[in-house]
């Protein structure tokens, strides 16, 4: 009996142990959770404060998205903060676009229209900002897109200052105006441009064939593998694409030339995604189908490019890898320098450095590294002047340009590309001189040096295909 009574005190001994135990266990997650509670609300005093003294000058260097950043901060931009303070038009928030806006065709009224807009916009100066296409008869695609990553980075540079800033923005609205007084331009806007992006105004016409505007950021998709399926997304995408225009006209790739597209189509996506400083790449394609006068054509526009060093940068860095390659580069520079053939503001060193960036078989990365490499831009440009086919005497529209810094290299077929032996293997060259030789100075009208800088490497492309120009293959 005695026995019983003992383990059943023993019993209740456990039982009140346990409870205790529990009761103390609750007391000290109550604890934690009073002592966590109790962070967030220093740390959201803490956050409160720091966003009642944030101003919007400070708020500039410290919430700006990475691509307007960079443009604000780049020295050689002409987008630099400090240098834009000077170029706030007094208009009213009335921003005028140009009668032909085009980064290529007239860069000097382009970028000053670029430069007042993103000036108003960061020093908050007018309530409404108004973008009027009233005089504008031609929009590049270059241009727009540009155009529109700057509104893009602002916008969401705005609003989070409008959420949290104690003194709110001047700025209440961005909008456009008069767009819809040239089809052109309202198709454009609509498709791929400002309403179709920040408006979300999109609309879909039978004429029109789109690639939206695409953003690769690397630093979403790290390691080697993530960024090679992106590429290879990206590259199908854009195939797709060119395959849906040729074939508005009756026309159709071969699966050889369809390979040989997406082999270098690929090998551009990749450099710009190498030789961005922002780990952004940028795409975007548009194609508007016209018959006139009986003549079934298509106009053909793709833009792919990023900001960063420009070539030139790239190979005339300490960093850049491939020592060959530079060593070439410098050479050939004495050699033009002794010919006297540098010429300020019209052919410089720069220039002649981009040039020869883009030969077959020129690469920043060592050879040893990637002995296939550097064959992209080359390719690129030939790829899609096959698909053009030779130039006509009456097509004065159709060309590709790359810009990069301040070089402005424009191919419109008047020069061929030529194949050279080196080394037991076959290289392609664009020399832009009868010669064929990259010893030779180029023709200027085809190779220049431009007073307007790109803070960063632009493909542009822009060709007309005529039904007639195609043969199935």
């Amino acid at each position: 009996m005695k026995r019983l009574n003992l383990n059943k005190k023993q019993i209740l001994q456990q039982i009140s142990l346990r409870r205790f135990q529990q009761n103390l266990s609750r007391k000290e997650k109550r604890k934690l959770h009073r002592y966590i509670v109790h962070q967030i609300h220093l740390q959201t005093i803490k956050t409160l404060k720091v966003y009642d003294k944030m101003t919007w000058e400070k708020a500039l260097d410290v919430w700006m998205p990475p691509n307007l950043k960079f443009l604000l901060n780049n020295t050689e931009s002409g987008f630099e903060k400090q240098k834009l303070a000077s170029m706030i038009p007094n208009n009213n928030g009335d921003f005028v676009v140009p009668v032909e806006f085009s980064i290529v065709d007239h860069p000097e009224e382009t970028f000053k229209f670029l430069r007042e807009l993103t000036a108003a916009l960061i020093y908050d100066v007018y309530p409404i900002v108004k973008i009027n296409y009233e005089q504008c008869t031609r929009v590049d695609l270059g241009a727009q897109v540009l155009l529109d990553l700057i509104l893009m980075d602002f916008i969401k540079f705005w609003q989070k200052c409008n959420l949290l800033l104690h003194d709110k923005p001047v700025i209440k609205n961005i909008g456009g105006a008069n767009y819809e007084k040239n089809t052109d331009i309202f198709k454009l806007l609509h498709s791929v441009g400002s309403l179709a992006i920040h408006a979300k105004k999109e609309k879909v016409f039978p004429d029109i064939i789109r690639y939206k505007l695409c953003i690769h950021d690397r630093e979403k998709r790290r390691g080697a593998n993530s960024i090679e399926e992106q590429k290879e997304l990206d590259t199908t995408t854009m195939a797709d694409y060119v395959q849906d225009c040729l074939k508005r006209l009756g026309r159709k790739l071969s699966p050889a030339k369809l390979y040989d597209l997406c082999t270098v189509i690929g090998e551009i996506l990749i450099n710009a995604e190498e030789h961005s400083s922002t780990k952004y790449r940028f795409s975007i394609g548009y194609f508007h189908e016209k018959d006139q006068d009986g003549i079934h054509y298509g106009v053909f526009r793709l833009v792919i490019f990023n900001f960063g060093k420009t070539i030139y940068q790239k190979f005339s860095s300490p960093d850049c890898e491939n020592l060959e390659v530079v060593q070439k580069m410098k050479d050939l520079s004495e050699s033009y320098n002794r010919k006297k053939w540098y010429q300020s503001r019209e052919f410089e060193e720069e220039t002649l450095w981009t040039l020869y960036a883009l030969q077959d078989g020129v690469t920043s990365i060592p050879y040893s590294e990637y002995k296939r490499r550097g064959h992209g831009s080359i390719q690129f440009i030939e790829s899609f002047f096959n698909l053009k086919g030779p130039k006509k005497e009456n097509d004065d529209f159709s060309r590709m340009v790359v810009m990069s810094g301040n070089t402005k290299i424009l191919f419109d077929g008047s020069y061929n590309i030529v194949q050279r032996e080196r080394e037991g293997e076959t290289y392609q060259y664009m020399t832009f001189n009868e010669s064929g030789n990259i010893d030779e100075k180029p023709d200027a009208k085809f190779v220049r040096f431009v007073r307007d800088f790109f803070p960063g490497t632009i493909i542009s492309a822009r060709i007309m295909f005529n039904e007639d120009d195609f043969q199935n293959g």
